[in-house]
């Protein structure tokens, strides 16, 4: 059984990077990309939304005793073969592990321009994954 507490915690923490992300996100590209404050924040916080996804997919699946994934972009699978997520989203959100993953280990390849789009069209993930995990625990 999920540690409903826990999770409530994550899900806020997820829930303040993505406000910090939304601030940033209409600021006109060419504004985006000539302040490195404004996409360095934008990094961080990303990453730091994302690890929180990935942390809250570990906690389920610990909590619940499903298989633990063997890489970050299985997180995600796990969470649709199991229920926890809608698997078509499942598969839709599994890049973000893999953006994850390149601004942790490959950060000098980054394109501000990247971060800006994920930006602009991609944030209603991080809430579609929070209120997806929330019902399935409310259902468990």
């Amino acid at each position: 059984m999920v540690d409903r507490p826990r999770l409530d915690q994550l899900v806020a923490l997820l829930a303040g990077y993505v406000r910090i992300l939304r601030a940033l996100a209409p600021i006109p590209l060419a504004e985006f990309t000539a302040d490195p404050r404004n996409y360095g924040s934008a990094e961080r916080f990303l990453q730091l939304a994302i690890e929180t996804t990935l942390s809250i997919g570990h906690h389920v699946l610990a909590d619940d005793g499903f298989a633990q994934p063997r890489s970050h972009a299985e997180v995600y699978a796990v969470l649709g073969r199991e229920g926890v997520l809608e698997p078509a989203f499942a598969a839709e959100i599994t890049p973000m592990a893999r953006m994850r993953s390149r601004l942790v280990h490959h950060y000098e390849d980054i394109a501000a321009e990247r971060v800006h789009e994920i930006l602009a069209t991609r944030l209603g993930d991080f809430d579609r994954f929070a209120g997806q995990v929330l019902r399935y625990a409310d259902r468990s």
